[in-house]
């Protein structure tokens, strides 16, 4: 979603000192057609929304910001909403024979009591009411997906909304599905990380400790300074709330670092140094790209124009950039099948098949057959990397964990031999 008037905002936080308080302010400027999220600083609500509407903006959301100790708080992000609980009820009601006013305002009264994502009926009821389209007060709303925006457009022109939304949960489901393998295959080594580290600390921090009192009690400092471990476990037991200050800022900083997306984009950069991984990461999202071009060719849109929304489907920049510069190719009037292949989008195999679909004008078809193939690499990968890094962590544990209960024995031996 775009974010604009910046400087705008930073000329009223200079403006506004002390007494006031930011806002998180979504609207949209006469005129134009997008939604633009700022911060703004008021002395309470109805002064921020006075503020942007002296300015010719019309205010969607307008709420406070939380915060830590008079700062924003460092964790806080915006809550990304799940449209596709909403579009199942909304395809139920639209399929009995309800029209959409009615089936939102059906919606809306259970909203609290059923889901938290269908309250989005009680912001999308006023919209309605108001005399707009469904695609124009979802748009309104600010966080709807682009994909959802065309589907349902699609759906508008040829006054079938319930096949519009039943295509658009089809290619949501696809898309949670492969994101779901991926969660499903990280389940096991993050288990298998956590518990090797709670049990590392349990050892160096309680039990490690008491084996280096005792070695000291009966061979002297010099004895227990023989093990970087055992001086290590001295040093946490003489430190103990420094280390724990410690432990808890890591944990901290390692909850924000995930919880902002942050340790998500890292990877994905790290991943895209390699080879072998960049190419998967590219065939899970030319598998979004080219599944949410069959929606939307399906719904009556060109081909450049489903190349433009699409293209914000990909994740990857990378991606993005190649789907702009073939987007630009096929206005030009090039051979489709042949720019997505020059463009690093689809194989030699990939576009013989979407070059047969352009002569007997199944183009969608075929490209859902290229999206399926794309898809299937990337779950055989997922599946093939989840096989060898299970045994890979298991083995790492393992040697941490015995290398901490070796290296407490090891004295005791020393002293054993000693003894004969």
């Amino acid at each position: 979603m775009p974010i604009g008037g910046l400087s705008t905002v930073w000329g009223l936080q200079m403006a506004n000192s002390s007494a006031d308080q930011p806002f998180t302010v979504r609207s949209v400027l006469a005129g134009e057609q997008t939604v633009r999220e700022q911060t703004l600083w008021a002395a309470d609500v109805a002064a921020a929304r006075q503020q942007l509407v002296r300015q010719g903006h019309v205010v969607i959301s307008c709420h406070p910001q939380r915060r830590l100790f008079g700062l924003t708080r460092l964790f806080e992000r915006s809550p990304q909403t799940n449209y596709a609980p909403f579009c199942r009820e909304l395809r139920t009601l639209l399929a009995a024979g309800m029209t959409a006013v009615e089936a939102v305002d059906t919606l809306g009264m259970h909203a609290d009591k059923v889901s938290a994502q269908l309250a989005i009926a009680k912001r999308l009821k006023p919209n309605l009411e108001a005399g707009l389209s469904v695609s124009e007060a979802l748009f309104l709303l600010g966080d709807a997906p682009q994909v959802l925006l065309a589907s349902i457009k699609a759906g508008e022109r040829t006054s079938d909304l319930v096949k519009s939304l039943d295509d658009y949960l089809a290619y949501q489901s696809l898309v949670e599905g492969l994101r779901q393998k991926v969660i499903s295959a990280s389940v096991y080594p993050v288990v298998v990380t956590v518990f090797g580290v709670l049990i590392s600390l349990f050892l160096l921090l309680y039990v490690l400790p008491q084996f280096a009192v005792m070695y000291q009690n009966l061979r002297g400092s010099q004895a227990a300074a023989q093990s970087k471990f055992i001086g290590f476990s001295l040093w946490v037991q003489a430190n103990q709330w420094l280390f724990v200050t410690m432990c808890a800022a890591c944990g901290v900083g390692l909850y924000g670092w995930i919880s902002r997306g942050w340790a998500k984009r890292h990877m994905l950069a790290l991943a895209a140094r390699i080879p072998m991984f960049a190419a998967r990461i590219d065939d899970f999202n030319i598998a979004m790209v080219f599944q949410a071009m069959v929606l939307l060719l399906r719904g009556g849109y060109t081909v450049t124009e489903s190349l433009g929304i699409a293209g914000r489907v990909a994740g990857a920049a990378a991606v993005r950039e190649r789907l702009a510069k073939a987007l630009a190719s096929v206005e030009q009037g090039q051979n489709i099948a042949a720019t997505l292949k020059d463009n690093h989008l689809c194989d030699e195999v990939d576009a013989r098949l979407l070059a047969a679909g352009e002569r007997n004008g199944e183009f969608h078809q075929s490209l859902e057959v290229v999206a399926s193939i794309h898809r299937e690499r990337f779950e055989l990968f997922v599946q093939r990397l989840s096989r060898i890094i299970e045994p890979i962590l298991l083995l790492l544990v393992a040697l941490l964990v015995g290398t901490i209960v070796v290296v407490m024995y090891l004295p005791i031996f020393d002293m054993a031999g000693r003894l004969r």
